[in-house]
């Protein structure tokens, strides 16, 4: 039987994460792993579906990342740090405890941020990197980074039913993806007492989120890209044909003028912003391959 691990570890931060392996014992540490990273505003658990078709070959860790989910409050000391670095290092540290010595990284918008970030801070652990839909040249979200800090400054902490939440997130929301990727992730808390209504709220703090886009600027993230093609790791790109995000303009530009043996950039009809969820099923046969393929991974 897979085994979930699921627990609170004291790193830089408390780090609340997801494994999935199909090993009985808790214990061991596989040579190879894959680390799931997801978006601004998701948790780890969003990668569950995807992970349970891995989980027989692959040690699949998914964290909650700095502010949101399980790894909520941010401690006082680190209030003001939402830097893509500062996100590495929670996830190096908690890789680390775990003993983990080898993995490939998936990160997805947000999480490819960190992913580069993780993968220059320990490129002889890294195995190879899957980014998807988020360049590396271009204004944050394609642009619509300010537009999407101003939402969620003033996005409700708690919404009394589904679907007033839902009307509030797709009239204004600046992307469609986005809305639907908040609305998935977001949860019934129930009722405190049974006069109070229902609440709705999402995974993580809204400060978090506004700070991380307002920091993300100041991550070099094609100097950190030519860094780990440097250090021989293959790297990825995954853009979804109908993203708002990743503009399609500036997808070519960066196809075109980085060019490295190592780097492959992949668009996909049919999906946006969500590729690896709206795709799900050719998402995974495609990372399953990717994995087997691997010889950093695999040695072979």
């Amino acid at each position: 039987m897979p085994n979930l691990v699921r627990s609170l570890t004291i790193i830089n931060m408390n780090l609340n994460f997801s494994r999935w392996h199909k090993h009985s014992d808790p214990g061991i540490a596989p040579a190879g792993a894959v680390v799931f990273l997801h978006g601004m505003g998701g948790t780890g658990q969003i990668w569950r579906p995807i992970a349970a078709a891995l989980e027989e070959e692959w040690d699949c860790i998914a964290p909650d990342q700095r502010g949101h989910g399980g790894s909520r409050p941010v401690p006082e000391s680190e209030r003001e740090r939402f830097h893509a670095e500062d996100y590495a290092k929670d996830v190096s540290e908690l890789l680390e405890s775990l003993g983990i010595a080898h993995y490939w990284i998936v990160g997805h918008s947000m999480g490819v941020r960190t992913a580069l970030a993780l993968a220059r801070r320990e490129p002889e652990k890294t195995a190879g990197i899957t980014a998807i839909d988020i360049g590396v040249t271009s204004d944050w979200g394609g642009g619509i980074g300010i537009p999407l800090a101003d939402f969620i400054q003033t996005l409700p902490e708690t919404f009394p039913d589904r679907t007033s939440m839902r009307s509030h997130l797709f009239a204004r929301c600046p992307d469609p993806a986005i809305a639907q990727y908040l609305s998935a992730v977001a949860r019934n808390i129930g009722k405190k007492t049974p006069e109070e209504p229902e609440a709705w709220v999402f995974p993580f703090e809204h400060a978090a989120l506004v700070k991380t886009i307002h920091q993300a600027h100041r991550a070099p993230l094609r100097d950190w890209l030519l860094e780990c093609l440097g250090h021989g790791i293959p790297v990825e790109f995954l853009r979804g044909a109908d993203s708002k995000v990743w503009k399609k303009e500036e997808f070519e530009e960066q196809k075109s003028t980085i060019r490295h043996p190592l780097l492959q950039f992949h668009e996909w009809e049919g999906c946006g912003h969500g590729l690896p969820f709206e795709q799900r099923a050719r998402f995974t046969t495609h990372l399953r391959s990717v994995l087997r393929n691997s010889v950093r991974l695999t040695g072979q």
